[in-house]
């Protein structure tokens, strides 16, 4: 196939990435589906930097530190979307699939991993050329992708098949298939590497993944519809997007007892902590708006409007601490 990458404008920008920016404050690629664009925003300040026009239907967000990049999915288009920090003018895209959603950059390798919601695979890519390197095959529609920190394997959602899949990233064979709850989506993996927590969508929980045992542990009840899930690792609180209730599940992931309930706006989806701000950040789908908590309150602090259908699934926040001096 002669894949053309054709580059997407970019509609109105403050000025994306200084030097003294870049190092001071975490920015948010914030998914607009409405608009196909990507609303940039200075978390210090909660000033917009940039709107960039992307390709159809943007969902799936994934930065890549090593290269100052994000990588965005465009489910509408089959086509993953790539933003330059070093040339904030310009946006490109490169096809993928049939319906790219859930996105990850190997913490190891130049690769970044695509999940191809409706055709059983995960695509990999070059994050150095964006040259097809690939593919994984994968249960049914995959949805969230979570690489371990050494790069030795991947955990996928399946979301159909209520399965969380571990891929062997040197082999390519999936080395163990684990049953959680209904419809599994958003995944988030402990800091340490032992623990995965799956939002499963259907049956209104969380599932706790052994990774060592590879079998479910225990699940969490939430609220309805949960999407996606962010761990403050500080305070050791898992915080879950639940969709149709408008709100974010605070939980202890170790006791499964609920800390506390945050009403946000509605269809609360893509969901990170940020590390430099001790914050957590939720996109909000029918708000068009990103949400600031404050995890040791509880409470929302701030309103960050975006564009229309704001989703951000994955990793969203470009953190200084995380970029290459």
């Amino acid at each position: 196939m002669n894949r053309r990458w054709p580059t997407v404008a970019l509609l109105a920008t403050v000025g994306l990435c200084s030097a003294a920016r870049c190092v001071a404050a975490p920015l948010a690629f914030v998914t607009n589906q409405g608009p196909d664009t990507v609303t940039v925003l200075d978390l210090a300040t909660g000033s917009t930097q940039a709107t960039v026009a992307v390709g159809k239907d943007p969902a799936g967000v994934a930065w890549d530190a090593k290269h100052q990049r994000v990588f965005v999915t465009n489910p509408g288009g089959a086509s993953v979307s790539v933003l330059e920090l070093a040339q904030p003018g310009q946006a490109h895209s490169f096809p993928s699939g049939k319906s790219p959603l859930g996105i990850a950059v190997d913490p190891v390798r130049d690769r970044v991993y695509v999940a191809d919601f409706y055709d059983r695979q995960v695509e990999i890519f070059s994050t150095a050329d964006f040259s097809p390197q690939g593919r994984l095959h994968v249960g049914n529609t995959p949805s969230g992708l979570a690489p371990s920190a050494d790069g030795r394997w991947l955990a996928v959602a399946n979301r159909d098949d209520d399965t969380v899949a571990l891929i062997d990233l040197v082999t390519g064979e999936t080395i163990a298939t684990i049953p959680v709850g209904g419809h599994p989506f958003g995944l988030t993996l402990s800091p340490d590497g032992r623990t995965l927590y799956s939002a499963n969508v259907t049956s209104n929980d969380v599932s706790v993944v052994d990774l060592e045992a590879r079998a479910e542990i225990r699940r969490i009840k939430v609220g309805d519809a949960p999407y996606a899930s962010a761990l403050d690792p500080t305070r050791g609180q898992l915080f879950v997007t639940n969709q149709q209730s408008g709100t974010v599940s605070v939980v202890n992931p170790l006791t499964g007892v609920t800390l506390g309930t945050v009403t946000v706006g509605d269809y609360p989806e893509g969901i990170q902590y940020s590390p430099s701000l001790d914050r957590v950040f939720v996109a909000s789908w029918f708000d068009n708006a990103l949400y600031e908590i404050n995890p040791q309150t509880l409470q929302l602090e701030r309103t960050l409007p975006c564009g229309d259908g704001s989703r951000a699934f994955g990793v969203f926040i470009a953190e200084p601490a995380a970029r290459p001096q």
